[in-house]
């Protein structure tokens, strides 16, 4: 028969604990708390502290069925249960093992595996229940007083399952576990025939887990397998395990022995029996080194993950943790066995968060926000088709993050009516320049179902499914104007109106005068290779022609950008318009002159994916040019400019998504879309030129525009300095 070695007793059982490295019991550890120093044994007390109560920003956990995209809003939350909270802190150790001369550690094992952040957004593993199967258990003990709701077996008094609980799940004014508030149901280790009748227990229960910090000390052979199954007594408890493992997760903590280069039979135990994988972890205990952001590097304390590899992650088992010796005592304490019930807690934590996954998806998402950026993968596993996670021979899939099992892992979609399922990665629907922020605004109310690559639902802002396509800068037009123009004509030209038909528009404008100077235009027509220009033709004819001028106008265009709506995954929105254009024209005696432009039109906007009822849109321009000539030098020119570009003055969609409503439920509701945009983009611009000398032509310009790209509150600014010279 095996030993165990647990605070300095022996006993004879076919089993182990695991309270830490295999060394002598009651090793002494040194263990520099906060603000002190003291020399402990792995079995006794500490010193008290200080405690503060913890805040829910989130709530008390009653966050319905989707949970959040982002954890910024509750940094500071987090932030504050993790540097100033005192039961937090009381995990906060710097420590060495005695017994073995080596170098001292610091823990802060609540912190490494980012457990402040589901509480502070309120998440304590409430409504779960964990199955903790272990030697004994103070249950009056004031971090776990209460939250038993069944047992199994005999139970005396034991320090290491009341540790092993509190990690899991404790709550005092002293200290607290991973999910504190998880219910219990305590079973006890003791026989195969106890071991068996917690396991019953844990199914009957519906336990999201069940934590082991116990094993057998043989290797998972099959020579193992057969003697510890092949008994009755075993063979029974195998049939539990196979009947909870089918539906919860068992979690077993890897041996204490470094040096192991095989697992040992209940860690290892998938590998000779695959189907139990789907609801197996093995956990290590490993001290990392990290920062806000990942874990840089850990130093295995128990041993490697070896063949459990591919369902294996590790945590830090550095832990203050209650003992048995009163209802308010508590010890530091190390080992794999203070590792496993930290994954224990972070699966009743997820259960809360995503009611709607079973405990092997929970299991699953572990494994696949496991913080692997650490070492270079021996291997890796497909966990659900098309996600891939690598691992390690020593870490496992690395090390628990709490925090990025709460948030989407891999890709987010949504699914809309007739089964359709589309990427929210990025903008599933994209609107032209004159729609502008007008269908983010519409959905900006709105919260809407996803669901990650691992079937995680979270609520995301609707708004963010749209995106606007982006008038090009400012600076690039002054800068395309002042070289391409012919500025001593254009410093010399009588006031004109409907001069840039397709500023607005993708695509390079040709101007046309017919021959006998009565009609006029523009060609717009797509650069070369440019698969997102439009195409059109505009044209005007002047009606009275002198110093007071009217011309009108006529535009017809394919447009890709300015103008339409459409699907992401379709490119720019493409739209088919025409539009009426009148222009006004004056020129003083003075040198004063002014000129006036306006459009007004509609738009067929097509009937792009995801979206029904979509009207015709009317859209409307303006420009307004004034300025005098020989103003500061002789042949100079000064003139201002107020425009309000194409944008959509009328226009109506729908579109039917699943939305969440407050009671944490979605269904699919038609969403009205306005295509008006409820800020019009503004352009202001100033522009000066004259001559310095003959050919030598001297132009500045500056320009502003207001909710620029019909987006309320966006802006740009640009100017251009330019010299020319012609001969």
């Amino acid at each position: 028969m095996a030993e165990r070695l647990h605070c300095c007793i022996r006993a004879s059982l076919a089993k182990r604990l695991r309270p830490g490295r295999k060394e002598p019991p009651c090793r002494p550890v040194l263990f520099l708390g906060i603000g002190a120093v003291l020399v402990l044994t792995a079995c006794k007390g500490g010193e008290s502290a200080a405690t503060l109560p913890i805040p829910v920003p989130g709530g008390a956990g009653t966050l319905g069925s989707y949970f959040v995209q982002s954890f910024e809003p509750y940094e500071a939350a987090a932030a504050a249960l993790r540097d100033t909270t005192a039961r937090y802190l009381f995990q906060k150790n710097e420590w060495r093992f005695s017994a073995v001369p080596g170098p001292t550690f610091s823990s802060y094992p609540l912190a490494s595996a980012r457990t402040e952040y589901a509480h502070a957004v309120g998440l304590t593993g409430a409504g779960q229940t964990i199955s903790i199967v272990d030697e004994g258990f103070r249950q009056t003990h004031d971090t776990i007083a209460g939250r038993t709701v069944a047992t199994s077996g005999a139970l005396p008094v034991a320090d290491h399952g009341t540790a092993v609980a509190s990690v899991a799940a404790g709550s005092s004014s002293r200290m607290i576990g991973v999910a504190p508030g998880a219910n219990l149901a305590l079973g006890s280790s003791g026989s195969a025939s106890s071991v068996t009748a917690a396991t019953r227990t844990a199914l009957q229960r519906g336990a999201v887990a069940q934590n082991n910090s116990w094993g057998f000390p043989v290797p998972a052979t099959s020579a193992s397998f057969d003697t510890v199954f092949g008994t009755s007594d075993g063979a029974a408890y195998l049939a539990a395990l196979d009947a909870y493992a089918a539906r919860g997760v068992v979690v077993f903590a890897l041996s204490n022995d470094k040096a192991a280069t095989t697992s040992e039979l209940m860690e290892g135990l998938p590998a000779l029996r695959p189907s139990l994988e789907t609801g197996w972890l093995a956990v290590g205990n490993a001290t990392p080194a990290f920062d806000a952001a990942s874990v840089q590097s850990a130093q295995m304390q128990s041993a490697s993950c070896l063949n459990a590899a591919r369902w294996c992650l590790v945590a830090d088992g550095s832990w203050n943790a209650a003992t048995a010796a009163s209802n308010s005592s508590y010890g530091f304490t190390v080992g794999s066995s203070f590792a496993a019930p930290q994954v224990a807690g972070a699966l009743a934590i997820l259960a809360e968060a995503f009611p709607n996954l079973t405990p092997h998806q929970l299991r699953l998402r572990l494994l696949a926000s496991a913080d692997n950026g650490f070492f270079a993968p021996d291997g890796s596993v497909e966990l659900v088709p098309g996600f891939v996670h690598g691992y390690s021979d020593v870490y496992g899939h690395g090390f628990l993050d709490v925090r990025a099992a709460l948030l989407p892992i891999g890709t987010t979609s949504m699914s809309l009516p007739g089964g359709v399922e589309v990427k929210t990665t990025g903008p599933v629907i994209v609107a032209g320049a004159a729609i502008g922020d007008a269908v983010e605004r519409s959905l900006g109310v709105i919260e809407v179902e996803v669901t990650d690559s691992l079937a995680g639902g979270f609520r995301m802002p609707a708004g963010a499914l749209t995106a606007s396509s982006v008038p090009r800068p400012m600076a690039e037009g002054l800068l395309a104007r002042a070289t391409s123009d012919d500025l001593s004509a254009r410093r010399a030209a009588a006031a004109q109106a409907l001069t840039e038909p397709f500023r607005a528009f993708n695509g390079r404008t040709l101007d046309f005068t017919s021959p006998d100077g009565s009609l006029s235009g523009a060609l717009l027509i797509p650069a070369s290779g440019d698969a997102d220009a439009g195409y059109g033709i505009s044209a005007k004819h002047a009606l009275i022609d002198g110093p007071v001028g009217l011309d009108i106008g006529v535009k017809i265009a394919h447009d890709r950008g300015a103008l339409g709506l459409g699907a992401a995954d379709d490119g720019l929105p493409a739209s088919d318009l025409v539009a009426l254009q009148l222009g006004l024209t004056g020129e003083s005696a003075s040198g004063g002159f002014i000129s006036l432009s306006g459009e007004t039109g509609i738009a067929d906007l097509g009937a792009p994916a995801y979206l029904s009822g979509v009207s015709a849109a009317r859209f409307s321009s303006l420009d307004l040019d004034l300025g005098q000539r020989e103003v500061f030098a002789s042949g100079d020119r000064l003139s201002l400019r107020a425009s309000l570009p194409m944008a959509v003055t009328s226009g109506r969609a729908e579109m039917v998504l699943p939305v969440v409503r407050s009671a944490g439920r979605s269904a699919f509701e038609p969403v009205a879309l306005d295509l008006a945009p409820s800020e019009r983009q503004v352009d202001l611009a100033i522009s000066y030129q004259r001559p310095l000398a003959p050919g030598l032509e001297f132009l500045a310009e500056l320009a502003y525009a207001e909710n620029y790209g019909n987006r309320a509150g966006v802006s740009d600014t640009a100017g251009v300095l330019a010299i020319t010279f012609s001969f």
